[in-house]
Formats: C-alpha cells, sequence, structure tokens
C-alpha cells in the first residue's frame, strides 16, 4: 500500500440508533475486517454507542478511536456521518472528506425542504439516491476521490465543472460589456448636451 495515498475502510451514514441510512465498504473491509452483515451492523452499532449523540444543530468534524480504527465523524439532528479509516490514516484528508460529504448531503437533501432544520433522518431517506451518488463518488475502493463539496454536488447535478466555470465566466463578460455600453452611451448622452 502506498503511504502516500490516504484510504479509508468504510463510509457510514447512520441513525442515532446505528441503524443504516446508506454504507459504502471497501473491498478489503469486506473479504478481510467485517466479512459479514452481522459483523458490519455491530460494528456500526459499537460506533454509534460510543460517539457522543449529535444535537439540534450542526457539530464539527471529530474524531474518535474505536476498536483501534480511526472514525471522522459529523452530526446534526439524528444523522452521523462518519469515515472509517486504519490508525495510521491521516486525519486531517479524511476529515476533509466528511465535511464534503456532510455539505453535499445537505445541499442536496435540505434543499428539497425549505422547513427543514439541517441533515435528517427523513430528508436523507427522501434523498437516498443523491447520498448513494456521493457516497459513491468520494472514494474509489477506499481512495480518497473528491473533498469538495462544491465539485461533488456538481457531479450529483450531472454538470460539467468546467461547464459551470465557463458559464461563470461568460457572465462575468457579459456584465462587463453591458457596463461598458451603459457607460458609453450615458458618455454619449451627456457629451450631446454640452
Amino acid at each position: 500500500m502506498d503511504s502516500g495515498i490516504s484510504r479509508i475502510l468504510a463510509l457510514l451514514v447512520l441513525d442515532t440508533d446505528g441503524a443504516r441510512l446508506a454504507v459504502k465498504y471497501t473491498q478489503l473491509a469486506r473479504k478481510e475486517i467485517w466479512p459479514t452483515l452481522n459483523q458490519q451492523t455491530a460494528f456500526e452499532k459499537r460506533v454509534i454507542n460510543k460517539l457522543p449523540k449529535p444535537s439540534a444543530s450542526r457539530s464539527e468534524v471529530d474524531v474518535a478511536v474505536i476498536d483501534d480504527y480511526t472514525i471522522i465523524f459529523q452530526a446534526c439532528n439524528d444523522v452521523v456521518v462518519a469515515a472509517v479509516a486504519g490508525s495510521s490514516e491521516n486525519e486531517l484528508v479524511a476529515m476533509g472528506l466528511v465535511e464534503g460529504i456532510y455539505n453535499s448531503m445537505s445541499s442536496a437533501c435540505v434543499g428539497q425542504s425549505f422547513l427543514a432544520t439541517g441533515l435528517s433522518k427523513q430528508l436523507v431517506l427522501d434523498g437516498l439516491s443523491d447520498v448513494l451518488f456521493i457516497l459513491d463518488e468520494v472514494t474509489d475502493e477506499g481512495v480518497i476521490m473528491e473533498t469538495e463539496d462544491e465539485k461533488i454536488s456538481a457531479r450529483i447535478k450531472m454538470i460539467d465543472e468546467t461547464e459551470v466555470t465557463q458559464s461563470a465566466q461568460a457572465e462575468q463578460m457579459f456584465q462587463k460589456a453591458t457596463q461598458s455600453a451603459k457607460s458609453k452611451l450615458l458618455g454619449s448622452l451627456m457629451g450631446s448636451r454640452g
């Protein structure tokens, strides 16, 4: 394993009772560490039982060590988003990953309801296809591919990232051209009065 590449073993989106909302285990984790569904759910229950209970407001990303694995998590209402990594992995990269996942899920799920007070179990279940897509986009067999929530959200919406940038540049050029035309028109009108 290349020590320069940050890897995670699993991505977990759980409710506060330890029930799965969405999970993604790497092949290594599924074959060697938690090969059965019962072992996976037992581990998920241990994770939830050892983490502090989330509040109604969004928590900051935090770190816990459970069963010799580093758990990086963020919680809000009744949802916990966590990444499971080996004890020797870079926590800062994994923290960026969890923040990116959480923010992408929030914009994808909470955007559907204007009454929402943050990410909740019901919103995650309502937007489950987007949540699963987010988990799929951010890692490839444990290798972290993306941590920026804007790029993750653009991929979910199937918007080309270069297209978003080009669209913003085109809008900026249009505004400059409009402003220039306005000032020239005003200048010519003011000059003809004098």
